[in-house]
């Protein structure tokens, strides 16, 4: 009986709990309206499940309707405003209030070897999230980067596929060494090329501006730190997300050149200006003559950007898959640039006390180089045709079937173009894996290791070829090959303590970093291929003058670190870190360097006097000091090294031998740059959190510059023969800001934001043996007390106009300055007054660097679709511009020029007084002297994006399967306002010395795309 008693209970039982369970988890229409504090409907809300990739969003009037268990959690999410989280518990409507948070004080920030709340930071750091990052389709993400951060100037300088940005943090702090930043990535240093990413896989950016925040890197940071935290897996059902964009670039032709009537018309006055003959007698019989532009240069080119990623995971594990693929074709027949990149992450969590995660980074680049000469198929004459006469080309190869320039040097570049096989690229494999042990409250250990391999490969090929028999030609056929292989590994440790009680918050980490970097190379040559066939373009199949060079070397860098954090009431913060680092670049004597830094901050919002100014919500003073290190200099430069050379010995023809000798100097005392720095900021938000902004601060001072000095003619050493020395110090200082304003308006909700950085430099020493040091052709020049990189040439002072201008322009002595001028010429000035013109003469025509760079973003919602604008302005800087040198010089070049010249060029008095007359001779110098004819504001300002996005309806969603699918159309780069009269106004250089300097640069060029973005 107590038997049947029991299993009958046993059965009521089970019968309850699968009706209870049924019951809770029957899905039933939960309705409602979502609202902000003021009552007003808010449109567009994200609604989900919580652990499922159901949702819904809201209608334009703030209703909602979604499928739910009364177990069920909703999270409600909207920009501007805190997430929500509400369970359903049985109701079936519900009324959400959701409240304004436009400024994410909580957000978790990287701050290096670890994370820290925004409200916490003491420091200059700028974080940019990866959503921001890809609205643009770059090929580098630090693109994307320009005008979002404020104190980070971002220079294109080459819209080259595949060509990396230049970036400066607060202007430079050296002359000879690097000013690229230190990337970090997932906490392991990665270069200074950020290609290997796409803007799909990032989950924000910080940039470490300060001292204080950078010092904690240590020997590398002087240039500023970007900390890149890419995106990992999540709690929750499995989500997939693809991103698709297919566009085109546009490249206009940028200059009207002489059609071939023009052209001889042209050459014809520039020869009988110069007493010479003219040489065509009837120009109209020409015609419009060959279109080199049309011919070679392709108007558009194809640009592909496809990224999937997937990701889930569980309470123990967790996993995320990206993979991404982006193609830019040139605007040639040769040349293009693709990537494939992969990152997949696995986090597991064993137990409350132990994490562990491991994630690999296979990529792919490779490139067939594209062309630099653009410009040949402007400035080759339009009178030659592309090709020789047909009866001409019986018995040549197809290289030498085109016809050589009748009047220029410019090469045929439509031959040039089908000439190019040269290719490269390289496969890379990185990876880190990790583990944290938290082994008693508060203390977390936690140990990664991270390695990065890369295997590069470069093939040339130069074909056999006779266009011209004195010129235009290579004889014999050759083939070049390299492989390169480097490697790097990291291992880093650190222990962090915690603590907070009683209004007292404190943090302790200690660390240490082991590095290390090898590199391995071999490269080969030879020439002398039986034909120019593609199976027989290999080393082994050519016969004569082999060549080979490789070499490898090794760097390592030891490093100990630790910083301590503390804040009380969450009102009074300071932060400590040390760095001590040991480099194998240096000898013991200074091996080691130590990098202190130290900051506070101040919470004013939170004091007693302020509750009375309402408009106030958080107001916090920061300051800031510490040391930074720059140690980007060669891995060997404590050793003397010798350089390889031939020399001919022997009588009459001699005999060609092999010889060495010292190419550089060793220094046994070199050691580091340092780079002392200040920061003072405010952070602040207003008005109920509908402004906030920064305002900063800070000055550089660097010591111990590393300079390459000549050695005395004395000591007996080659006179191109450099040491590396430590001498010389620099300074530079500004100001930054950066405004926000957020709002919205019944259905429209919009974002706007302006940032804003002034940088000044000055060289405040320089080494006695050289006070004064030059660029290139020393068209810059830097002298203590001015600003480094200045350009350096002759002013002028308009166009002599008649006889009588020339013969006013003497001394006072009657000799004329400029005796070989005449009418038409350009006037230089006699700046030193001495009644000579002469190269001391020269003197400051202007400089490479902005008085300001600012950009403007603005974000708009409304309803279901949205709009993103990002404006990018750099303004006082003036641009060298060569071209001008090409397109309105006729002096015995014989290159096409600009149409409209013999308008444009002075032609008689009061004609122009800024460009010389046409001629074949230049006795005046008029463009072979560098002067400020050259030199030209730089200001622009461009719109580096605007993309108008549509996000389909609910309904539709569920009825196609997908969570969310937005489409949009882009434009980049599609407007820029500057008077600069060159190809491109954004322009960087190699170095500081060489900076601003605008030739025939390949242009940032308009770019229009449609995409979608899926999840599902």
């Amino acid at each position: 009986m107590m038997r049947k008693y029991i299993i009958k209970s046993i059965w009521l039982l089970a019968i309850f709990f699968w009706f209870s369970a049924s019951i809770l988890g029957q899905e039933q229409t939960i309705k409602g309206i979502v609202v902000d504090s003021n009552g007003e409907p808010l449109p567009g809300v994200s609604i989900a499940i919580k652990g499922t990739s159901s949702g819904t969003i809201t209608d334009v009037d703030g209703n909602f309707m979604v499928e739910a268990a009364p177990s069920d959690v909703l999270q409600f999410s909207f920009i501007g405003f805190n997430n929500l989280e509400v369970p359903v518990e049985g109701n079936t409507f519900l009324n959400i209030v959701m409240e304004e948070s436009l400024v994410a004080l909580d957000e978790v920030v990287a701050i290096g070897y670890g994370r820290a709340k925004k409200s916490d930071l003491t420091s200059s750091i700028t974080s940019v999230k990866g959503e921001e990052m890809k609205t643009m389709s770059v090929g580098n993400p630090v693109e994307a980067l320009q005008g979002k951060a404020p104190g980070v100037q971002v220079v294109a300088g080459s819209g080259h596929p595949g060509a990396s940005p230049k970036v400066l943090i607060r202007g430079f702090t050296s002359l000879n060494l690097s000013t690229d930043p230190l990337y970090v990535v997932d906490g392991v240093p990665m270069g200074t090329n950020l290609n290997f990413l796409n803007t799909n896989e990032i989950e924000s950016i910080e940039v470490l501006k300060d001292a204080s925040a950078s010092a904690i890197y240590g020997s590398r940071a002087s240039n500023g730190v970007v900390l890149i935290t890419t995106k990992r897996g999540e709690k929750g059902k499995t989500q997939f997300s693809a991103d698709l964009s297919y566009g085109f670039q546009v490249f206009e032709k940028p200059y009207d050149m002489a059609n071939a009537t023009e052209y001889a018309e042209i050459m014809n006055q520039s020869l009988q200006n110069a007493g010479l003959d003219e040489r065509f007698p009837d120009p109209a019989s020409l015609g419009e003559g060959t279109d080199w532009w049309g011919e070679g240069v392709n108007k558009v080119s194809p640009q592909r950007n496809f990224s999937f990623q997937a990701s889930g995971g569980n309470e123990k594990h967790r996993f995320a898959v990206s993979l991404n693929y982006y193609d830019q074709e040139s605007f040639y027949n040769s040349g293009n640039w693709q990537k494939f990149t992969a990152r997949l992450s696995s986090d597991w969590e064993f137990a409350d006390w132990i994490s562990a995660g491991v994630m690999v980074n296979p990529r792919r680049e490779a490139w067939d180089d594209t062309p630099y000469w653009y410009q040949d198929y402007l400035l080759i004459d339009p009178i030659t045709p592309i090709y020789r006469p047909v009866e001409e080309q019986a018995g040549l190869n197809e290289y030498s079937i085109y016809q050589r320039s009748y009047y220029t040097y410019v090469w045929n570049p439509i031959a040039r173009d089908a000439r190019q096989f040269d290719e490269g690229g390289y496969y890379a494999l990185g990876a880190n894996a990790y583990a944290e042990i938290k082994p008693v409250k508060d203390l977390v250990f936690r140990t990664q290791i991270s390695g990065d391999f890369k295997f590069s490969h470069d093939d040339d090929f130069e074909p056999d070829f006779v266009i011209d028999g004195a010129h235009e030609k290579n004889e014999i056929n050759y083939v070049y090959r390299s492989h390169n292989f480097n490697s790097y590994w990291n291992w880093t440790n650190t222990l962090t303590y915690s603590l907070e009680t009683n209004g007292h918050s404190a943090s302790v980490m200690g660390g240490a970093t082991f590095e290390k970097w090898n590199e391995r190379y071999i490269n080969g040559t030879k020439d002398g291929i039986p034909n120019n066939s593609d199976p027989l373009r290999e080393i082994n199949a050519a016969t004569e003058n082999p060549e080979v060079n490789g070499n490898s070397s090794e760097t390592s860098i030891e490093s100990f670190l630790g910083r301590v954090s503390y804040n009380y009431l969450n009102r009074y913060y300071v932060t400590a870190t040390y760095r001590v680092d040991g480099s194998s670049k240096f000898l013991d004597n200074n091996k080691w360097a130590a990098f202190p830094s130290v900051s506070v901050a101040w919470r004013i919002s939170d004091e007693d006097f302020m509750s009375g100014i309402s408009f106030i919500d958080d107001w916090k003073l920061r300051a800031g000091w510490g040391r930074l290190g720059n140690q980007n200099l060669p891995s060997n430069v404590y050793t003397s090294s010798i350089g390889q050379d031939y020399y001919v010995f022997g009588p009459g023809e001699g005999s060609l031998v092999n010889t060495t000798y010292p190419s550089s100097m060793k220094n046994e005392d070199i050691k580091w740059e340092t780079v002392e720095d200040i920061n003072l900021g405010t952070d602040f938000t207003l008005f109920r959190n509908h402004i906030d902004g920064s305002l900063e601060y800070y000055q550089k001072k660097t010591k111990d510059m590393i300079f390459q000095l000549p050695y005395p003619n004395y000591s007996g050493y080659p006179n191109d023969a450099k040491i590396w020395s430590n001498v010389g110090s620099m300074k530079s200082q500004g100001m930054e800001m950066a405004l926000n304003y957020h709002n919205h308006v019944g259905r429209l909700k919009y974002d706007l934001g302006v940032t804003f950085t002034t940088v000044a430099v000055e060289a405040t020493d320089l080494p006695d043996i050289t006070p004064v040091v030059y660029g290139d052709n020393e068209y810059t020049r830097t002298v203590e007390g001015d600003e480094p990189g200045y350009f350096y040439g002759y002013k002028t002072d308009g166009i002599f106009q008649n006889p009588f201008e020339i013969n006013a322009h003497a001394n006072e002595h009657g000799a004329l300055l400029q005796e070989y001028a005449q009418p038409g010429d350009i006037r230089f000035v006699d700046v030193n007054g001495d009644g000579e013109l002469n190269g001391e003469d020269r003197t400051k025509i202007g400089s490479p660097w902005p008085d300001f760079t600012g950009g403007v973003n603005v974000r708009l919602a409304y309803d279901r679709f949205d709009l993103v604008a990002n404006v990018y302005a750099s303004v006082g800087n003036d641009i060298v511009n060569w071209v001008k040198g090409d397109l309105y010089n006729t002096e015995s070049s014989d290159n096409n020029v600009i149409s409209g010249l013999l308008d444009k060029a002075w032609h008689g008095e009061n004609t122009s007084n800024e460009y010389p007359r046409v001629s074949h001779t230049d006795l005046n110098q008029n463009f072979s002297r560098f002067s400020d004819f050259y030199v030209e504001n730089g200001s622009f300002v461009r719109l580096k994006n605007i993309q108008l996005g549509y996000s389909l309806p609910q309904p539709v969603l569920e009825r196609i399967g997908l969570t969310k699918c937005r489409f949009y159309v882009s434009g980049q780069n599609i407007l820029t306002i500057t008077g600069y009269d060159g190809v491109e106004p954004e322009v960087s250089g190699d170095n500081v010395l060489n900076f601003g300097f605008s030739g025939w640069t390949y242009p940032v060029l308009p770019t229009y795309l449609l995409g979608v973005n899926i999840t599902f």
